[in-house]
């Protein structure tokens, strides 16, 4: 895989005397390819219950902690919606992604589910689900991430069906050892595009609502409509 650092409007830019004189290398990805695109069957007695994990884009999005540079740590989220009537059982979320700067891989991961508020995620009494340091398996960092049984989700559509927005955080160490992690990007967007929290504090943004809060990564990165690639594998389990 060839990357190139992707450097927006609100991005600061990486090179190597930035990062010896101030490590102020914050960016909100990367050009770039996976190594390869890894379609999963589902786990035995499950099924595919949504799929956008496409990854044709040319960008990926950094949806990560730095334990070298917490300041840098942020969210990245996408909206799936469970229809009408229906209750879905997550078993599994796949992720096509790549590393860039090292090779990584990421210590381990964390999936996090929040509810919808106006479009976008609510971060109002935390995240609906939260399933932290998770092992998964890694294909040149596109996750396969089977969901332990200590981490339920049950997620209901209700009436008149219900949006949530599904996060995948890669644990990082940064240059220099394991590097980044980039979520990648779909050429079209499904339903609404995706969003950005860059709640580290450290990062450049082009709308300051973006450190504390959710906010498209479009409007916190003066860059077009973004959508990620990702599937969720598990039970519809109110047929």
């Amino acid at each position: 895989m060839k990357a190139m650092l992707l450097v927006t409007a609100a991005a600061l830019a990486f090179s190597g005397s930035a990062f010896a004189a101030d490590h102020n290398f914050a960016a909100a990805g990367a050009r770039g390819t996976a190594h390869q695109r890894v379609i999963h069957a589902p786990p035995k007695g499950s099924t595919t219950l949504y799929d956008q994990n496409i990854g044709d884009g040319s960008y990926g999005w950094f949806s990560q902690t730095l334990s070298s540079y917490p300041q840098y740590n942020e969210y990245l989220a996408d909206d799936f919606v469970v229809p009408a009537g229906h209750v879905w059982k997550i078993k599994e979320v796949d992720t096509t992604g790549f590393y860039y700067i090292e090779a990584g891989p990421a210590s381990s991961v964390n999936v996090l589910i929040w509810n919808d508020k106006k479009g976008l995620p609510s971060t109002k009494n935390g995240p609906a689900v939260e399933c932290d340091n998770l092992t998964p398996n890694d294909n040149a960092g596109s996750f396969q991430i089977k969901l332990p049984k200590s981490c339920s989700v049950k997620l209901k559509g209700g009436k008149s069906g219900k949006r949530y927005w599904l996060t995948v955080q890669a644990n990082m160490a940064g240059p220099g050892t394991s590097g980044y992690w980039a979520w990648l990007s779909n050429t079209s967007v499904a339903n609404n595009e995706g969003a950005g929290y860059y709640y580290g504090g450290g990062g450049s943004v082009a709308d300051q609502r973006c450190l504390t809060q959710f906010e498209t990564i479009s409007d916190c990165n003066a860059w077009t409509p973004i959508d990620l690639a990702f599937a969720i594998q598990g039970k519809d389990v109110s047929k």
